[in-house]
């Protein structure tokens, strides 16, 4: 990181920017006040590195404010993505496999921003054919 991944089969890239947390200017509440596109995690939870993949059977996650987890698939049904593009829908893991970010929908609690964050990573959706798409 800093990069940006193009993902042809969900007719998208995620582009990622590592920045400094300061107690006094949230870079995360900034970017969640902006759009459901874009997502900040705890870079410490990035330190291994990231991935974007597609869902997989038995995928689960622990939203933010959740206790506890969550299948994806019920996650999926509940902010109404329609069935036929679920499959489309990218997912930011890290090198362990958990998925840290839902594209364009959940964060997880894993990757939450803290008062212990010192950087973060700003990771933003950009679909084919949205403002700063270059394909």
């Amino acid at each position: 990181m800093p990069g940006r991944v193009t993902v042809p089969e969900c007719g998208c890239r995620i582009e990622a920017a590592t920045r400094k947390q300061s107690a006094s200017q949230s870079v995360a509440a900034k970017a969640l006040a902006v759009d459901c596109d874009t997502a900040v995690i705890d870079a410490a939870e990035a330190a291994g590195g990231l991935a974007v993949r597609s869902r997989r059977p038995g995928d689960s996650i622990r939203p933010l404010g959740l206790m506890g987890r969550k299948k994806l698939q019920d996650v999926l049904v509940d902010r109404k993505v329609p069935r036929e593009q679920r499959d489309r829908v990218p997912l930011v893991v890290d090198a362990d496999d958990r998925i840290l970010w839902i594209g364009g929908h959940v964060v997880a609690e894993d990757a939450c921003v803290t008062a212990r964050t010192r950087s973060v990573v700003v990771l933003k959706l950009i679909r084919n054919g949205e403002e700063g798409d270059e394909a």
